[in-house]
């Protein structure tokens, strides 16, 4: 997962192995062909997708697949090819602390999970706290969106106020040049 200030970014990996390949491949190739056209690929990406929960400050989001990159056939039922899977969602948060929370229900019976936070690339967004339930099929993490612009703004205000103090003491050794001469 990646979280900026505005915007929830997921990325999923799924690797199905070679004891449960067929089966997934024969979920994806919902016409049995033998290839996976792009729109079997999209379907099979919003099945696992409607078995998220993304919650925002306990609010759902809405997540959208923004892409789906499945391997041939072949590779998944040798155990090596990976369902790449990214999708968006927006988040209403604003400044402040805030809490993220995912719940991933997707082939719970057959499936190994593993969930992280990346760094965010928004300077806005601060990791906080994180936890996962020992399956890890529940995750929460804790965060705050500080803007950068309000420290700028800051120190844009303290260099205002510097060259005034500045301005005014200059005009006052002019006035004191201009009396004595």
């Amino acid at each position: 997962m990646s979280i900026a200030s505005a915007q929830l970014l997921v990325e999923m990996d799924l690797t199905p192995g070679a004891n449960i390949a067929s089966a997934i491949a024969g979920t994806l190739d919902v016409d049995a062909d033998g290839a996976i056209s792009p729109a079997e690929a999209e379907a099979y990406g919003r099945v696992v997708l409607s078995d998220l929960i993304v919650k925002a400050d306990e609010r759902p989001i809405a997540m959208t697949l923004t892409r789906i990159e499945i391997p041939a056939i072949d590779e998944m039922r040798n155990g090596l090819g990976t369902i790449r899977l990214l999708a968006s969602g927006a988040l209403a948060a604003g400044r402040g602390r805030h809490s993220l929370s995912f719940f991933n229900n997707h082939k719970p019976d057959a499936s190994v999970y593993m969930v992280n936070a990346l760094v965010p690339d928004d300077r806005d967004v601060n990791l906080g706290s994180q936890s996962r339930d020992p399956r890890q099929r529940e995750y929460r993490v804790e965060y705050a969106v500080t803007p950068q612009w309000s420290v700028q703004l800051l120190w844009l205000g303290i260099g205002t106020a510097l060259m005034a103090v500045m301005l005014v003491g200059r005009r006052r050794s002019e006035k004191r040049i201009t009396k004595n001469e």
